[in-house]
């Protein structure tokens, strides 16, 4: 009887390091490739919306290994890329620093990312931000 115990969070521990290998929900349907379809731009009450059909707009492919290839102009950028809760945060492997956008939506064929941008003139009033609509190309 006194092996009871150890058995049992012996079996606990190795549920937990299995059930924390696996990928969340939100981070399987992040992978694969994705094109911007349209941006949506916000400043203080002016909006914009691009949904420019002839533009060269970026295309972004997530692995399941946190890694990230965003392709513009034939040019592709290499990433890492982390999910925490409704945030994606990026790092390029060239530049220090992180960049973040929220999750707005992630099914298996739309991706909707939005991302508060910095004051242009230094008020800290100002309401500036930009939304980024992505359909699955795989």
């Amino acid at each position: 009887m006194k092996c009871f115990p150890s058995i049992f969070l012996g079996m606990m521990f190795l549920f937990g390091m299995v059930s924390s290998c696996q990928q969340s929900p939100s981070s399987q349907k992040l992978v694969g490739t994705w094109q911007v379809d349209s941006v949506y731009s916000f400043y203080n009450g002016f909006s914009f919306w691009d949904r420019d059909d002839t533009g060269d707009w970026a295309k972004y492919q997530y692995t399941k290994d946190g890694r990230m290839e965003e392709w513009k102009f034939d040019n592709p950028r290499h990433y890492t890329y982390e999910l925490s809760n409704d945030t994606i945060y990026w790092q390029s492997e060239k530049e220090e620093g992180w960049g973040w956008f929220q999750i707005v939506a992630l099914t298996d064929d739309q991706l909707v990312l939005r991302k508060e941008k910095t004051s242009m003139f230094g008020e800290k009033k100002e309401e500036r931000f930009e939304v980024r609509y992505f359909s699955r190309l795989e």
